[in-house]
């Protein structure tokens, strides 16, 4: 049974948007236990919104089943007497259904701690709050830059509400500030383990738009709304443990690492071999995670060198130049910080590929390589694709990830995008017009 009136089920389709139904309190019980059914071609539709031509689920391919985690259970804080529970996808038979994104981190937490690990995880989400211009369109909330004070006062109805409804969810907004761009903000979700992470921000996605659409206000995690400005990245900040939750793999009593302003603990404190075994991983299919993690055509409008976003791979201790920084909390808080995911990233197929890729680091004794403490943008080092197709095409080409995610999975993965960079192809947009027009 359930306290609520009503209940949201709700299910993450694999371009990262959440969809699900709306629940008297007497379904909550068979949704729990049966699973409450969709048409599986729905997992695969297009953010246009369409249907792809080709996909693996058309009209003939039945139906799939949200089945609900009641751990996953919240309220909700801005609908009357509702709560929200997440699903994991099923054919109706029971068995995995191929293209569930919150089932595939599922897997790779299991091969984790088959191994003996269990792995924790924290994120930054950055995104934009924008209010009316009077002419039909949107502008950004304020005027204000990096940590203005004025920018938490002329939001403090918006910023409440938003931690009121994680604190009444069970997920902590652990702090709030102004990002550096106007109207940009910055949302830290209280580390957990990767799959209540994962809930509590899609959980946050939600709780964003509809609060601030209560205040006549929009909230877009859109990677890059503006040109000339800087764009919103989903940092995950990621560590290990021991199977009872208590020690922190990741940790070292060995001061293995020169960090530019100091550490915490100071003295002999550092990183752990596994935990450069997991950085070499990811420094290792950084290409291919890149697809997941910068999912959208206009994603690679944030992962330019002069906008605090990576370029590069390479990792550093808290350099914030490098794909992978280190930061200088050390000990028990020891963790990687994964600094390509951007706003539009699906968190359950993004730490899913991510903790893939560092678990084969571990299990191939990857070496990460030196890490740098210069300035990243201006070394030797394999820079990340430029475009989404271009990322598309390493991601069909790592075997690891695609056994880890699941090849129907990645391969559906594959036809939405490249369906997506096609419809970009075929748009075209003003600068083209402004730069070519006149002069061919």
């Amino acid at each position: 049974m359930t306290e609520y009136e009503r209940v949201r089920l709700v299910w993450t389709d694999l371009n990262g948007v959440a969809r699900g139904i709306s629940l008297p309190a007497s379904e909550y019980e068979a949704a729990v236990e049966e699973g409450v059914g969709f048409a599986n071609g729905v997992a695969e539709l297009t953010l246009e919104p369409g249907l792809l031509d080709n996909p693996r689920y058309g009209p003939e391919g039945g139906d799939m089943m949200a089945v609900a985690d009641p751990d996953s259970l919240r309220e909700v804080a801005w609908a009357d007497d509702t709560g929200a529970v997440f699903a994991d996808l099923t054919n109706v038979d029971g068995s995995a259904f191929d293209l569930c994104s919150r089932g595939a981190l599922r897997r790779v937490i299991e091969d984790l701690r088959a191994e003996g690990f269990v792995p924790l995880a924290g994120v930054e989400a950055e995104f934009s709050l924008l209010k009316p211009d009077g002419e039909g369109d949107w502008e950004p909330y304020n005027t204000r830059c990096s940590y203005d004070m004025t920018a938490l006062d002329g939001a403090d109805d918006i910023l409440r509400a938003w931690s009121e409804a994680m604190e009444r969810s069970g997920a902590s907004m652990l702090g709030v500030h102004q990002e550096s761009q106007p109207g940009q903000y910055e949302v830290n979700i209280e580390y957990d383990d990767a799959l209540t992470t994962a809930d509590s921000l899609m959980f946050f996605r939600q709780a964003a738009k509809a609060i601030a659409s209560e205040h006549d206000c929009k909230a877009s995690f859109m990677p890059r709304p503006y040109s000339g400005e800087d764009a919103n990245g989903l940092h995950f900040h990621l560590s290990l443990w021991d199977e009872s939750v208590e020690e922190n793999v990741f940790a070292s009593e060995t001061g293995n690492l020169e960090f530019p302003a100091g550490k915490h603990p100071a003295g002999e404190s550092g990183l752990s071999e596994t935990a450069h075994h997991f950085i070499g991983g990811l420094l290792d299919h950084m290409q291919a995670l890149t697809a997941i993690c910068a999912p959208t055509v206009n994603s690679y409008r944030r992962l330019l060198p002069g906008i605090w976003a990576p370029v590069n791979v390479a990792w550093g201790p808290d350099n914030r130049s490098t794909v992978l920084r280190i930061p200088p909390e050390l000990g028990s808080a020891a963790r990687v910080e994964h600094r390509v995911p951007d706003s539009a990233c699906n968190p359950y197929l993004g730490l899913a590929a991510t903790l893939a890729a560092g678990l084969d680091g571990i299990r191939n004794e990857t070496d990460p390589g030196e890490p740098t403490l210069g300035n990243a943008y201006d070394e030797e080092y394999d820079s990340l694709p430029r475009t989404l197709w271009a990322a598309l095409d390493e991601l069909e080409r790592d075997e690891v990830l695609t056994e880890a995610l699941g090849e129907p999975l990645v391969e559906e993965f594959l036809k939405l995008k490249r369906d997506e960079f096609d419809r970009y192809m075929d748009s075209v947009t003003e600068w083209e017009r402004d730069e070519y027009g006149d002069e061919f």
